[in-house]
């Protein structure tokens, strides 16, 4: 009976797994990058950011912000698509 009952269990364990493979498999897809510069004419960082998710939507985004000898800012770029 011992035998048996391992049995039922490793294959209700397996079961889970297969059934749950598929749903771990269609995770979004992300990237993200972080970048940043200085130098005699000020300084700043570059954030990229992109996502594609399960359902087709897609998202990039591209901000830099900066500073230097006459002021600072904030350069955004942004696209979305689904």
């Amino acid at each position: 009976m011992v035998l048996s009952y391992r049995a039922l269990a490793v294959t209700v364990l397996a079961l889970g797994l297969t059934l749950g493979a598929p749903a771990m498999a269609s995770a979004d897809a992300r990237f993200q990058s972080l970048d940043h510069f200085s130098g005699p004419e000020g300084a700043g960082i570059t954030m990229i950011r992109s996502v594609a998710t399960d359902d087709g939507t897609v998202v990039y985004e591209m901000v830099t912000y900066f500073a230097g000898p006459r002021g600072a800012g904030m350069s955004r770029t942004f696209s979305s698509a689904s």
